[in-house]
C-alpha cells in the first residue's frame, strides 16, 4: 500500500511541475544575443499570452543570464525586456527595459532558463548561431538582427518557430550596421529585410560582377540601380544572387572606380532605401592582380636615430606591376600613388627620404611612423585589402640580432621562399663603407657613461645582396633529419631517420666555414663549445643522393 502511495504523490508532483512548464503564460520571445558593437543591446523579452496580469516578483533567469524580478507586474498581452545595458538600451530603442543583474548572451548559442518564485521552469529554450536556428539573410550573429517567436503559442524550443527579427516601426543604425529588431512589438514574421550586395569585384575591363546576400528579383537588372559606372546591362545567374554587370565603358588599367548599389529588391515592396545602399570599389589591373611583390630586405633598427630604416620590395613576377593603392596598414603607414614596378626591379620605402636618399644615392618613397626595434608585423596589402606579403619580424632568436641596432640590414635569401620564415633572412654582408655615429652605456665603477661609438653600416637597398653565405636553393630537399636541442649550449645532435651517409658543413652568418665532417650512424653529437653565442648554418648533403638541407642551429652557451 505504501508503494503504491508513494507512486500516486510522485506521478502528481511530476505532473504538476510538467503542467506548470506547459501552462506557463510567460514567454520568451525575442532574443537579441550579439549586437554590433560591444553588446551593450543584447535584450531578452518576455511576452504575457494570457489575459491576465501576472505578478513576477520571485521569477528569476537561472541560465543564460542572472537576475531575479521583484516587484514587476506584466499585463495581459504585453511585453517587458531584459537588457545588459538599461541605458544604452532605451537610448537606442526608446522602449523601457530592465538591467540584468549580471552574465551576458553567449554569441554561438546556450540555454535559458526562467524559473518562478517556486523554482518551478516557466520557459526555456536553447538558441544556436547555426542552422536550423534563424543565421541570415542578415546573420543575428553579430551583423544587426534579433531572433524572434511570431507565435507566442509555438513551441519556441523548435527553431523552425523562431525568423530573423524584423523592425516594423523605425530604422535604427549601431556601428554603421542597420538593427533588425522590435523589443516591446509585434513580430510581423515576414520579410522586411531587403537583400544586400555583400561583394563586387571587377573579372575583367568591361565585366563587374556583384554578389547578393540572398535571391533578388527583376529590380537587379535595372541598370539605372548601379550608379557611377556609366552605361551597362545587368544580368542575373540562375541562382539569382549573383549579378553581372557588361559595361560600355572599360575600367580605367589600374584606376580605383566607386559604384553603388541601391533600389534592388528581393520581393515586391522590399527594396534597398538609401540607408542600405552600398558602395564598392573595385580595380582592373591588365597584368593582373598584384600577388607577387616580395618583401625583401629590411632595415628595422638603424644606428642612430632609426633615420636609415628603409623596406625593400621586389617585384618576382616576370611583368612590369601599376602598384597604384597598395599600401602598408601594420607597421608602417604608406600607400603607393600611380607607380610601375618593372619585373625584376626593386622599390624602397624608407622613414627619412631625405637622409635616405643622401646617404645611399637612391630616392625612396617616405612612410608615415615608425618600424618597432623590438618586432613588428609589417603587411603589404593589394588595394581591395587582402594582404600580398607579410613579414613578422622580432629580435630574438630565430632572427639575427646583429639586425638589432648594430648596423646590418635583413636580407631574404631566396626571393620564391616563404619570408615569414625567419630561416629564409640572414644579415647583409655587402659593406655600405658608410659609417653612423651612435653611442653605448659603458658601466664604469657605480656609473654608466655614454660611450660614442662608429658604427659600420652593412645594407644593400635597390640591389640583390650576396650575403647568403650558404644557398639554400636546391633541386631536392633531404627529408628525415632532426637537430635538437636547438637552441643549445654548444653541443646538439643530428638525428638521421634515413641512416644515410651525410656531409656537414657548419658556417658563421659571414659565410666562414666553422667546421666539416661526415655522418656516418643514425646519430650524431656535434660540440661547438668553443664558439662564440649565435647563430650558425648547419649544411647537411646526402652524398650518395646529393640531396641537401640547410638549417639554423642556434648557440647561447647557457
Amino acid at each position: 500500500m505504501k508503494k503504491i502511495l508513494l507512486f500516486a504523490v510522485l506521478a502528481f508532483i511530476g505532473s504538476y511541475a510538467a503542467h506548470a512548464q506547459a501552462e506557463s503564460d510567460i514567454v520568451i520571445t525575442e532574443i537579441m544575443y550579439n549586437p554590433p558593437g560591444n553588446d551593450t543591446l543584447e535584450f531578452i523579452e518576455l511576452y504575457n499570452k494570457s489575459n491576465s496580469g501576472v505578478n513576477l516578483t520571485g521569477w528569476q533567469f537561472t541560465r543564460g543570464i542572472t537576475h531575479s524580478l521583484s516587484g514587476i507586474f506584466i499585463s495581459p498581452k504585453s511585453y517587458i525586456v531584459l537588457t545588459k545595458d538599461k541605458t544604452e538600451f532605451e537610448s537606442t530603442f526608446g522602449v523601457p527595459a530592465i538591467e540584468w543583474e549580471d552574465g551576458g548572451l553567449s554569441n554561438s548559442g546556450e540555454s535559458l532558463v526562467l524559473v518562478n518564485a517556486q523554482g518551478m521552469i516557466m520557459d526555456t529554450l536553447r538558441y544556436s548561431d547555426d542552422a536550423p536556428w534563424p543565421t541570415g539573410p542578415i546573420d543575428p550573429d553579430g551583423d544587426g538582427a534579433s531572433i524572434a517567436l511570431c507565435d507566442p503559442e509555438a513551441d519556441n524550443l523548435d527553431p523552425a518557430n523562431w525568423v530573423i527579427g524584423d523592425d516594423p516601426t523605425q530604422t535604427i543604425l549601431v556601428n554603421n550596421e542597420l538593427i533588425y529588431a522590435h523589443p516591446s512589438d509585434t513580430c510581423l514574421g515576414i520579410d522586411l529585410i531587403p537583400p544586400m550586395p555583400e561583394h563586387a569585384e571587377a573579372i575583367s575591363q568591361t565585366e563587374i560582377i556583384v554578389l547578393f546576400n540572398e535571391p533578388v528579383n527583376m529590380t537587379s537588372e535595372l541598370s539605372e540601380n548601379y550608379t557611377g559606372l556609366g552605361t551597362l546591362i545587368a544580368d542575373r545567374d540562375p541562382t539569382w544572387t549573383v549579378i553581372t554587370l557588361v559595361l560600355d565603358t572599360p575600367l580605367q588599367d589600374g584606376v580605383l572606380t566607386t559604384f553603388c548599389v541601391d533600389n534592388i529588391q528581393d520581393l515586391p515592396g522590399n527594396q534597398m532605401t538609401e540607408l542600405n545602399t552600398e558602395c564598392f570599389e573595385v580595380i582592373w589591373h591588365s597584368t593582373g592582380e598584384v600577388r607577387d611583390i616580395v618583401i625583401t630586405e629590411i632595415m628595422y633598427n638603424s644606428p642612430g636615430k632609426d633615420s636609415l630604416d628603409f623596406i625593400e620590395l621586389y617585384n618576382n613576377s616576370g611583368v612590369d606591376r601599376n602598384l597604384w593603392g597598395c599600401f602598408f596598414d601594420r607597421g608602417i603607414g604608406f600607400e603607393f600613388p600611380e607607380f610601375i614596378l618593372p619585373a625584376g626591379e626593386y622599390v624602397v620605402i624608407a622613414e627619412d627620404s631625405a637622409n635616405f636618399e643622401l646617404t645611399y644615392g637612391i630616392t625612396p618613397f617616405k612612410w608615415s611612423g615608425n618600424l618597432d626595434n623590438n618586432s613588428e608585423k609589417i603587411i603589404f596589402n593589394y588595394v581591395d585589402g587582402d594582404t600580398i606579403d607579410l613579414v613578422d619580424y622580432n629580435d630574438n632568436m630565430g632572427w639575427d640580432t646583429l639586425a638589432d641596432g648594430l648596423g646590418y640590414s635583413l636580407i631574404l635569401c631566396d626571393f620564391s621562399s616563404d619570408n615569414a620564415d625567419s630561416l629564409n633572412w640572414t644579415i647583409a654582408t655587402t659593406s655600405t663603407e658608410i659609417f653612423i655615429e651612435d653611442s653605448v652605456d659603458l658601466i664604469v665603477g657605480n656609473d654608466t657613461i655614454q660611450q660614442a661609438i662608429q658604427i659600420e653600416m652593412f645594407a644593400n637597398p635597390g640591389e640583390n645582396d650576396p650575403g647568403c653565405p650558404v644557398s639554400i636553393e636546391y633541386v631536392e630537399e633531404l627529408t628525415g633529419v632532426h637537430i635538437y636541442p636547438n637552441p643549445n649550449n654548444g653541443v646538439f645532435f643530428i638525428d638521421n631517420q634515413e641512416n644515410t651517409p651525410l656531409e656537414y658543413e657548419i658556417y658563421d652568418l659571414y659565410g666562414r666555414e666553422i667546421r666539416r665532417g661526415n655522418l656516418t650512424s643514425s646519430q650524431e653529437e656535434i660540440h661547438l663549445k668553443q664558439i662564440p653565442k649565435g647563430i650558425y648554418l648547419l649544411r647537411l648533403t646526402d652524398k650518395s643522393s646529393s640531396k641537401s638541407t640547410t638549417r639554423k642551429v642556434v648557440v647561447s652557451n647557457e
